[in-house]
């Protein structure tokens, strides 16, 4: 059980108090309440002594070694062991797992063949939090000798899961129950006033089962229900649903009626969304004050459980700019956005405008990557407007992130062949934007913009047709649907207005999605809609911000 004093986001986090005990200390004896030789790990930081005098108050065994090389900590601390000895490593801001837990655990380890076993929140069915891993004090004793980055001797296991056989942990006790929505981590305040709920009134905290604990935790009231579905990319998970800002950092949108939310309702609307499994949030320097917004939303710990998506604005730069000029207003917007996030990384970083990546001799681009190279940036994508910008953005090996315009009455990227050549470049995310054409389909085509020799009318009966034919809800269900069910599609960019509309949002997208059969008969019964309905930019009404068309 390893444990510090040291937190950041939640200072001294391992002292506060769980009904009655240190939590770092609850941690320990839970883990160890079916008589498991159990190691308190901890540093030996004079930060750590007081932690150290409570354990050992707790008839705690206590190792001290190094405060940020964990893996050295490990290896030190099992230098007594044979290396076939089974180490169960779990980490003291998590309450819940047991003794059982542990032993289901050691069970799988020795079963599975595998080298290295652990929990994921999403394949073992598990809240976050509810985790452990299992490996043998050889596997751990290699990656101590291999071993070089700061990030695998921080946190031990993951040099051995993508160096050794390694499987996933579900327990056999869950059957087909699945609580992967629910988190039970202390990371921060909020985390922490959800532990305290979990335990109040429970009669024998270190002896209640980890599953008992695990269905009062479902049970609290304001606790999410479900997590959206997602997706494997490159080994990393992304919701199918993202959460566009636009709507909560200006007025944004044609049929807009409810205007842009309070910051406090803004706020409460994107950690509703995280709260459901919404990995990545797209946003914009020109979105207004979304990015302000965001920044208070992902206080705490709520920034290490999403992806914000940001866009470069380089709007009104004159054509005939210097490379500085260029330079310096790519810095600026990079600042700013990380200045509004509050972060010292942006995770992923677009181009608002294809167009930009050539413009100026292409000194703005070889700015961003300048940027990458040195830390600000992880990940450099584009915000396109049609196939030909698309195909053109692929042939860029930088680019590792597209966000493209995609509705159910838009037939052109399969037709152009999008879809084939996107395949060629599997660890590229496609974000799809514009699946409700700014909330324009979810309304009667009476508030569809006018476009002549389109016949909204008609489109709209289609729609209604189509969805009562497959069995959705309705024109939104069948319009999410749709996109969602797009193989090349990693996640749908979905903004919203209220939380209400949120609520819907999340719902819509645990239904089933279409078949194949059902997307070739959708897309022979509808002909596209002309461009001019399809790009926003060209309507002749709309509340839509320029530099975001």
């Amino acid at each position: 059980m390893q444990a510090r004093t040291s937190s950041s986001r939640l200072p001294a986090k391992a002292l506060l108090r769980v009904a009655g005990y240190p939590s770092a200390v609850l941690a320990a004896l839970r883990a160890a309440n079916q008589q498991h030789e159990t190691i308190f790990a901890t540093s030996d930081d004079p930060s750590d002594d007081e932690l150290v005098r409570q354990a050992g108050a707790h008839g705690l065994s206590v190792f001290r070694g190094p405060l940020n090389d964990v893996l050295s900590r490990y290896y030190l601390a099992s230098a007594g062991y044979p290396d076939d000895c089974v180490v169960i490593r779990l980490t003291a801001d998590n309450l819940l797992p047991d003794g059982r837990f542990v032993d289901e655990l050691a069970n799988a380890f020795v079963s599975s063949g595998a080298e290295y076993i652990s929990t994921d929140s999403v394949l073992s069915g598990l809240p976050y939090g509810l985790s452990g891993e299992a490996f043998s004090v050889a596997a751990l004793r290699g990656a101590y000798r291999q071993a070089t980055s700061a990030s695998d001797r921080e946190h031990v296991g993951p040099w051995i899961k993508w160096h050794r056989s390694s499987a996933i942990f579900r327990p056999q006790s869950l059957e087909n129950s699945d609580f992967s929505y629910l988190r039970c981590t202390i990371d921060d305040e909020e985390d922490y006033r959800r532990i305290l709920r979990v335990f109040d009134g429970v009669a024998d905290p270190v002896g209640v089962g980890w599953q008992d604990l695990m269905r009062k935790l479902a049970g609290l009231p304001g606790e999410p229900t479900f997590r959206v579905p997602c997706r494997m990319i490159a080994g990393r998970q992304h919701s199918e649903l993202t959460l566009g800002t636009a709507q909560l950092g200006m007025e944004y949108g044609a049929v807009n009626d409810h205007g842009k939310p309070s910051v406090e309702q803004a706020v409460a609307m994107v950690r509703r969304a995280i709260a459901h499994g919404v990995t990545a949030i797209d946003t914009a320097r020109a979105y207004g004050t979304a990015e302000e917004v965001l920044g208070r939303a992902l206080s705490g710990a709520w920034a290490s459980r999403v992806e914000v998506i940001t866009k470069v604005d380089l709007t009104g730069l004159p054509a005939d700019a210097s490379a500085p000029e260029v330079r310096e207003r790519v810095n600026g917007s990079i600042q700013r956005s990380k200045r509004a996030l509050d972060g010292s990384q942006l995770a992923v970083v677009l181009l608002h405008r294809w167009q930009d990546h050539d413009s100026w001799q292409g000194a703005a681009w070889q700015r961003l990557l300048e940027l990458r190279e040195a830390g600000s940036i992880a990940v450099l994508g584009a915000s396109v407007y049609d196939t030909k910008e698309a195909l053109e953005a692929l042939q860029d090996p930088a680019i590792e992130h597209l966000q493209i315009p995609m509705n159910v009455l838009d037939w052109r990227w399969e037709a152009d062949g999008f879809d084939r050549a996107v395949a060629s470049r599997p660890e590229v995310v496609v974000h799809a934007r514009s699946a409700l054409l700014q909330g324009v389909l979810a309304h009667p085509a009476g508030r569809w913009p006018v476009v002549e020799g389109f016949q909204s009318q008609e489109y709209f009966r289609m729609l209604g047709r189509l969805a009562e034919e497959f069995g959705r809800e309705g024109v939104v269900d069948l319009c999410l649907a749709y996109v969602r069910s797009l193989a090349w599609v990693t996640s749908v960019v979905v903004g919203c207005e209220t939380m209400d509309q949120l609520e819907e949002n999340l719902r819509l997208c645990r239904t089933p999605k279409l078949s194949r059969e059902q997307c070739e008969h959708l897309r022979q019964a509808l002909p596209q809609a002309p461009e001019e309905f399809l790009n926003p930019a060209k309507w002749k009404t709309t509340h839509e911000h320029p530099a975001t068309r």
